[in-house]
């Protein structure tokens, strides 16, 4: 047991509580003189009473020493409680924290996801047609297409591998049987009923189709027909020659049988956007069917929409001031008007091919803006000749 100092034992002494006697003192003496005399003096009263004293004493010191330990005990206790809670309440928060930062972490990750994919779709080049620059050392061909309601025929435009007439015709085939013409919002049109030969020597295209074949009636011989026309245009030939069963001349259209269809490139055509749905993104770029003597007179038509082929009207026309034809450089200038707002947009880019396709329909082969409040908008630098298109609505081919 520790040894107690004096000092100690005095600081205990005077924190001990004071006891105050209420009675008389002259009463206290007389009791005390009353038994003195009673009782006659012993030498071993004042060493019992001495010895009564100390073990007095060590009772209470104990006692305070016992209940000393105890509250230092209880300290302790609630202070090792205190603490416990403590490092439990910790330990909660910074499971909480790493939770939480997990959950952002991957909030984050989800978010930077879909930031990557929305930077990808605003990247994207929304250019549709075919351009000089895209050729290589390929070459173009185009399938005429109707759409889901065969009010408009689709120039639709891929790249293959330069070949002969015969090998070319064979690759338009299998296209025709390998593209999914409603996954692109389009009619399901291809393959054509039909057999073909090349006489390379007269330039012409045989066709050739069943008695029963699908474009007796009105409305689906006309795309069959612009069909025809553009493998005339893509094999390079100047007609075709129709039979019905490989031995009858000519084909019956419904109110019509006819035997051959000289080539026939249709030109001074003004082009509009056509979207095949509602949820479509990326527009065809597509001709009206009618023709114009001058190509102002074509950019005043495409000022409004054609609400009978729901053809929406390209939005940078209506902001043409006025048209110059520059012959020497076979160049159309493009006025705008003064303190316009361009933004860049796919919007506003396919506007800029629709009028570059009509310029390539009348015969030009460069447009040159004026006016332009912006440098660029998408591929095309507006400070300078703008080429036209090669040919309209790319698609990719496997």
């Amino acid at each position: 047991m520790k040894k107690i100092s004096d000092e100690q034992l005095e600081e205990w002494l005077r924190e001990m509580p004071k006891l105050k006697d209420h009675r008389d003192p002259h009463d206290i003496y007389e009791n005390i003189s009353k038994k003195l005399e009673e009782r006659p003096r012993k030498p071993w009263i004042i060493p019992s009473f001495a010895t009564a004293a100390a073990v007095f004493l060590m009772a209470i010191l104990s006692f305070n020493l016992f209940d000393g330990a105890s509250i230092n005990h209880s300290a302790d206790k609630s202070t090792q409680e205190e603490a416990a809670t403590e490092q439990n309440t910790s330990l909660k928060k910074e499971e909480s924290t790493v939770e939480n930062e997990a959950r952002m972490d991957v909030g984050n990750e989800e978010n930077s996801t879909e930031m990557n994919d929305i930077t990808f779709q605003a990247t994207e080049d929304p250019t549709t047609a075919i351009y000089a620059e895209d050729l290589g050392a390929m070459q173009v061909f185009t399938l005429a297409i109707p759409d889901s309601q065969v009010q408009n025929i689709i120039p639709v435009s891929f790249l293959i591998e330069p070949s002969g007439q015969a090998d070319q015709l064979a690759h338009i085939e299998e296209v025709m049987t390998s593209i999914d013409e409603q996954e692109w919002g389009l009619d399901d049109f291809y393959p054509l009923e039909a057999d073909f030969a090349i006489d390379a020597n007269n330039s012409t295209l045989n066709v050739n189709v069943a008695a029963d074949h699908p474009y007796q009636n009105g409305s689906a011989s006309i795309p069959f027909l612009n069909a025809i026309q553009h493998l005339l245009l893509n094999l390079n030939l100047e007609k075709a020659i129709f039979t019905t069963n490989e031995t009858e001349k000519g084909m019956s259209t419904g109110h019509d049988f006819i035997t051959e269809k000289v080539v026939e490139k249709k030109s001074n055509l003004a082009f509009y956007l056509f979207y095949p749905s509602h949820e479509a993104i990326k527009p065809y770029l597509v001709p009206f069917t009618e023709s114009y003597s001058t190509i102002e007179e074509a950019f005043n038509a495409m000022k409004t929409n054609v609400d009978t082929h729901n053809l929406i009207a390209p939005l940078l026309v209506e902001q043409i001031s006025s048209v110059a034809i520059d012959e020497t450089n076979n160049r159309v200038n493009i006025t705008l008007n003064q303190g316009i707002n361009i933004e860049d947009t796919p919007e506003t880019t396919q506007s800029i091919e629709a009028i570059l396709l009509t310029a390539q329909s009348f015969g030009f082969e460069k447009v040159k803006f004026i006016n332009a409040p912006i440098d660029t908008l998408g591929r095309f630098s507006l400070q300078e000749d703008i080429q036209v298109p090669i040919a309209a609505n790319k698609k990719s081919i496997d």
